[in-house]
């Protein structure tokens, strides 16, 4: 007769959205639910059935996708197997007010587990998820509790920032998040949105004239977080837009005073059908003040 398998203490599940690069996910053995990509009748899972060279792609060749939260049946599936492996598991969600994935998570959990399962809504979306669970999945590796990894995640939600911009404003208003009127007038003005998220939703703070623009401001925005950031992580994050990316990317690692890790990755369909293709973004814990914008 074999012997039973000891369990380990806490597991990661995260919806697809976190836009983790995969080397991590491995790494700290987090399961991820994915998010749909809908072209028509043709029905696509991030992180499974497209990549984000053919997503983008797709994209610039004119196909503009919807998207959808994860059916029920994806995060049982997955909580099922977390449990025959962790005697507890955590589930980090985007923002309630940005997707469906949030009430689909807490219905599943309500209706078929009990507490060893804690669903947790980040308030917020993509590598910015990614902040809150890096050092989570760290916490857990050296022995952490849940207790403890609940205090931290607590602590870390309401401070982090994210600020980017896109080339373009017609993902913004296809994807519902801006109005008809910002958009023609941004349109006819030929501006190009800067981005964050506040109170859970994506905001723009102001407009630039051009990506090169958006990069300086990125650049003048990074001496502030090397000064005022609350963790040694910052991501930079782009919609196939590497090589702008890396500029910011380089800028941050060679400050002086600047964080300790900086990671580069790479914003998957769901998120980029709202943003769309060369967006860039940059997300770290701390503060963010709209004067930074002026300078």
């Amino acid at each position: 007769m074999s012997e039973k398998i000891k369990k380990k203490k806490l597991g990661i599940i995260a919806d697809s959205t976190c836009d983790m690069d995969p080397e991590y996910l491995k790494k700290y053995n987090i399961r991820t639910v994915p998010l749909k990509v809908i072209f028509g009748e043709e029905i696509k899972l991030q992180n499974v059935n497209i990549t984000n060279k053919e997503y983008y792609d797709r994209l610039r060749k004119g196909e503009f996708p919807t998207t959808g939260a994860p059916a029920p049946k994806a995060f049982k599936d997955a909580i099922d197997a977390a449990l025959k492996e962790y005697e507890e598991v955590l589930i980090f969600s985007i923002g309630n007010k940005l997707s469906a994935t949030y009430s689909v998570a807490s219905m599943v959990v309500k209706q078929f587990f009990d507490e060893r399962v804690t669903v947790i809504d980040t308030n917020t979306l993509s590598i910015t998820m990614s902040l809150i669970i890096l050092p989570a999945a760290r916490m857990i590796e050296e022995g952490a509790t849940k207790q403890e990894v609940l205090a931290e995640v607590i602590r870390i939600i309401p401070h982090t920032q994210v600020f980017g911009g896109a080339p373009t404003l017609k993902y913004l208003f296809k994807g519902g998040r801006l109005s008809s009127a910002k958009y023609y007038i941004g349109t006819l003005l030929k501006m190009k949105p800067m981005i964050s998220v506040a109170d859970g939703l994506i905001v723009s703070p102001g407009k630039i004239r051009s990506m090169e623009a958006l990069v300086e401001h990125m650049k003048h925005i990074s001496d502030e977080i090397a000064k005022e950031r609350l963790t040694e992580i910052v991501i930079v994050g782009h919609c196939d837009n590497i090589t702008q990316a890396k500029l910011v990317s380089d800028y941050l690692q060679s400050l002086p005073n600047g964080p300790k890790e900086v990671f580069l990755w790479e914003i998957g369909p769901v998120i980029g059908t709202h943003l769309g293709p060369d967006t860039l973004g940059i997300v770290w814990v701390g503060d963010f003040k709209e004067e930074w914008l002026k300078k």
